[in-house]
């Protein structure tokens, strides 16, 4: 009886998240802070932990199980399960690693800026460490672990992770950062794409 009063509990729960929050978003995860969210038909699934400092765009979907802490992560991105972006690193030239001995230790562990730009592909268990950015029509391959920053529609995969190739050649990837596509709706976005297709 007991188990079955905590399902209706977490179910009606869960329905006043989803009824109250703003702007279509779509939120399954009990763990994920609601002032991260700066914009609509976002997705986030169970179990997945975004603390107050992070910031994610529109149309994003974040997988189960992903840690994103003082991260900022673009529109139209697509993160799968299991990813770490911008978790706390320690500092390696003090003494001690312990956090015990640090003065502010959530602002030193997360004192480097992680970004993720827009329409960014991260696979699964992959790791984004502190201070790197991914750039525009990135995709970062499974298990991966990036230490340095992504260039714009380029295909990394490793650990560390390297790049292997990029999506298009120069010219089109120019053509497509110029479009600026992802400031659209994916009604106009597509609209876009069709002009982009045509060059």
């Amino acid at each position: 009886m007991l188990l079955i009063l905590k399902s209706i509990a977490s179910k009606f729960y869960r329905q006043v998240r989803l009824v109250f929050f703003q702007r279509d978003n779509r939120i399954f995860s009990f763990d994920a802070n609601l002032k991260s969210f700066n914009g609509s038909c976002i997705e986030v699934r169970e179990g997945t932990v975004i603390d107050s400092s992070s910031s994610i765009g529109s149309y994003s979907y974040i997988g189960r199980n992903c840690f994103i802490s003082k991260s900022s992560i673009g529109r139209y991105c697509s993160i799968a399960n299991n990813v770490s972006i911008g978790q706390g690193e320690h500092d390696l030239t003090k003494i001690s690693t312990s956090s015990i001995f640090y003065d502010s230790p959530y602002e030193l562990l997360t004192s480097k800026n992680c970004i993720i730009k827009d329409d960014v592909w991260i696979g699964v268990d992959a790791i984004i460490l502190r201070g790197v950015t991914v750039g525009t029509g990135a995709v970062v391959g499974a298990n991966s672990v990036v230490t340095k920053d992504v260039p714009p529609y380029s295909v990394v995969v490793g650990s560390p992770a390297k790049l292997i190739k990029y999506r298009f050649e120069e010219d089109k990837i120019t053509e497509i950062l110029k479009s600026e596509w992802w400031k659209e709706t994916p009604k106009a976005a597509k609209k876009i794409f069709t002009e982009l297709n045509k060059k």
